[in-house]
This record gives structure tokens, sequence and C-alpha cells, in this order.
């Protein structure tokens, strides 16, 4: 599998993270609970205890399954913002404050609550992901700030825009959305 910058890995180990917003949002079932931005063919990125760099093989290693999509009209100068823009967040530790601001909006139905925290050091899996595409081509997720983005919200955004997004593998378990 040929990955590239920009390239965004949706996975999942069935999370409390998942389960809740299944239970939130029953309209719109929930599969994906976790985001990973490709860095380059051996690296990516992601916010987990802290935001960092992994090895492409510790991820898919570590995940039974995922989706792997692409922007189709990803630029080279995109690709070399992300390249400049995402090692500024390395090292800062996971919000737990978001995923609790991201609750709220879950639970009331909004985005108020997380959009209120424009901390750019204070990141979650998703929110890194959409940070990362805003600020190197202006891209926001399902019409969302980077805030208030969460895993949902991109798979949701690719499945409603094939035109700009392509499916370069899933791997899902039988029965699942």
């Amino acid at each position: 599998m040929n990955l590239d910058t920009g390239d965004l890995i949706l996975t999942s180990k069935d999370s409390i993270v998942v389960k809740f917003m299944n239970w939130v949002q029953k309209k719109d079932p929930v599969f994906w609970g976790h985001v990973i931005v490709v860095k380059n063919s051996t690296t990516a990125w992601e916010a987990n205890w802290v935001t960092r760099e992994i090895s492409l093989v510790k991820v898919f290693r570590k995940h039974k399954y995922y989706k792997i999509i692409r922007k189709k009209d990803l630029t080279d100068r995109q690709k070399e913002i992300m390249l400049e823009v995402a090692p500024k967040l390395l090292g800062h530790i996971y919000s737990v404050w978001r995923i609790f601001l991201q609750f709220l909006n879950k639970i009331f139905d909004t985005v108020w609550f997380t959009d209120i925290d424009t901390n750019a050091y204070s990141q979650v899996c998703s929110s890194l992901a959409a940070w990362i595409y805003e600020m190197s081509c202006r891209y926001k997720f399902n019409g969302i700030s980077w805030q208030s983005c969460d895993p949902d919200d991109i798979e949701d955004d690719q499945i409603a825009h094939p035109e700009i997004w392509e499916v370069i593998v899933e791997k899902r378990s039988i029965g699942r959305k």
C-alpha cells in the first residue's frame, strides 16, 4: 500500500468514545473512533497520550480495522505546508478537556462548546487532523472548524463528497456501518 502525506487513517477498537457517540447520535451510526494523519510512506501523526509521530508499521500492527482516505486534489504545496505545521503540535498532552467539550457538543447537538476552545495545542486525534487540513489547505470537514471535528465528521465528509475523497482501502468487521 502506497501512502502519501495527508492521507487519513480512520481506525476503531469499539472504544468508549465510539459507544458514547452511537448512544447519543442514533441517526448517524459511528464506527471510527480514531484518526491518524500520514506524514510520509513510513510515518504518521496522531494524538494519543501526546501528539506524536508513529511508525505506520505500528499503526497497522495495532489496528485490525481501518479505512484510509485521500483528498484527490491535495497539491504538493499543501503537503509541504502539512510537513511544516504538523510538527509544531508534537509533544503536547492529549486534551481530555476537548473530549469533554465534544461530548457536550453531541449531547446538545451543537459545536458551540468546542468552538470556544481555540488553543491549537489542545488536541485530540480528529481535531489534530482537522487542524492540519485547515492550516494547509483551508479545508473544513463537514463544514465545521477544526476545534469541533470528530472522526465521524471526517468519514461523513468523505462519504458526502466522493468527488473530493478517494477510499484507498477499507477493512471493517462484518456487520458494521
